[in-house]
């Protein structure tokens, strides 16, 4: 392992094979990483691997909050 974890973590969601965070804590696991989870708790973290994994896919970010009205509606 010549990576620190998180920089494992990024790589792996920068692949887009993983949906979910859990799929890369197995992963990093199964590679030989160790308290795995402790390191991916905080909310920047999990963010920012969301984030590459999804523009890895080609998906656009998810908005949190009510989509927009239709043109010509009024909310």
């Amino acid at each position: 392992m010549d990576k620190n974890l998180i920089e494992r973590a990024l790589e792996l969601a920068a692949t887009g094979a993983y949906e979910r965070i859990d799929q890369i804590e197995r992963k990093l696991t199964a590679e030989g990483y160790s308290h795995v989870a402790s390191y991916l708790d905080g909310p920047t973290i999990r963010r920012q691997l969301r984030e590459t994994a999804r523009r890895a896919r080609g998906e656009t970010a998810r908005r949190r909050g009510r989509p927009p009205s239709a043109p010509g509606t009024t909310p």
